[in-house]
C-alpha cells in the first residue's frame, strides 16, 4: 500500500516538515502494530470469527473522536449508524455452529479494532493541523519500512514465488492500494472518520456476494450456506443500509 502514496510529496510540490513527520510517523507505527495484532488474532482464531468483531472498528472510531474531542465530532444520526453497523457486519460474517470459540482471538480481535479505530480518529485531527498529503504518505510510507521487519518471521523464503497462492496475493494488491487511497482522502482530507468507517463496513456485503460468485473458482463454498445463516446475512444486509442512511441526516 505504501507505494500507492508516493505520488503525494510530488502533487505537494516539497518536503514533508517535522511536525508532518511526527504526525506520520506517530500514525504509521500505530497503524502497523493493529496489522500486527490482526495477524496474530487471525493465527489464534478463524478468520470468520475475527472479522465480525473488527465490525465494532466504526463503533471505537466514534467513541475515540468523542472521548478526546478530535477532528470530525459524530452526531447523533452517525452513532446510531456506527451502532448498526457493527452489529450487521457480526451478522453477516457471524461462524456457524459447532465451530471451536478462541477466547484469546476474540480478545486480540477487539485490540485490533481500537487500534484501528485510534488510528483513524486521529488521523483527521493530525492531518488537518498541517498538510493531509504530506502526514498521510509518511503514515503509509512508516507502514511500508516497518514491513521490512517481519521478513525475517516468514515461514518461506519471500524470494520464492508460489504461483497458486501469490497470483492472488499480487491481484489483490491493486484494489487494497485503491482503496487505502480513497479512504485516506476522505479520513484526512474531508474529517469524516466515523462515516467513512460506516461506508466501508460495506464491503461484508460485497465480500459475501463476490465470494459466492467467485467462491467456486477459487475453491471456496460461501454460496452453500443454511437457511438460518442466509436469514442472519439477509437481516445484517438490511440493517447496514438502514446504518447507512442515517449519515446523512
Amino acid at each position: 500500500m505504501a507505494l500507492f502514496f508516493t505520488p503525494y510529496p510530488i502533487i505537494q510540490g516539497c518536503m514533508p516538515e517535522l511536525e508532518e513527520l511526527k504526525s506520520g510517523i506517530c500514525l504509521g507505527s500505530l497503524f502497523f502494530l493493529s496489522q500486527a495484532i490482526c495477524f496474530f488474532a487471525l493465527s489464534k482464531g478463524d478468520a470468520s470469527l475475527i472479522t465480525p468483531i473488527m465490525g465494532t472498528k466504526s463503533v471505537f472510531v466514534a467513541f475515540f473522536v468523542s472521548f478526546f474531542q478530535l477532528t470530525g465530532l459524530p452526531s447523533t444520526f452517525t452513532w446510531v449508524a456506527a451502532l448498526l453497523s457493527a452489529i450487521a457486519v457480526a451478522l453477516l460474517s457471524w461462524p456457524q455452529r459447532n465451530k471451536l470459540v478462541s477466547y484469546l482471538a476474540i480478545a486480540l480481535g477487539l485490540l485490533t479494532a481500537a487500534g484501528f479505530g485510534l488510528t483513524d480518529a486521529l488521523v483527521p485531527h493530525l492531518a488537518q493541523n498541517s498538510s493531509p498529503s504530506q502526514v498521510i504518505f509518511i503514515m503509509f510510507s512508516t507502514v511500508g519500512i516497518l514491513s521490512f521487519a517481519l521478513i525475517p518471521f516468514a515461514e518461506k523464503s519471500i524470494l520464492k514465488f508460489n504461483f497458486f497462492a501469490d497470483k492472488w496475493m499480487l491481484c489483490s494488491c491493486l484494489p487494497m492500494g485503491v482503496q487505502a487511497v480513497l479512504m485516506s482522502i476522505a479520513i484526512g482530507f474531508f474529517a469524516v472518520p466515523t462515516e467513512a468507517n460506516i461506508f466501508y463496513a460495506c464491503r461484508g456485503i460485497w465480500a459475501i456476494l463476490i465470494a459466492a460468485w467467485l467462491g467456486k473458482k477459487i475453491g471456496l463454498h460461501e454460496g452453500r450456506v443454511d437457511k438460518n445463516v442466509f436469514q442472519r446475512r439477509l437481516l445484517g444486509a438490511f440493517l447496514l443500509v438502514i446504518g447507512i442512511c442515517f449519515i446523512p441526516l
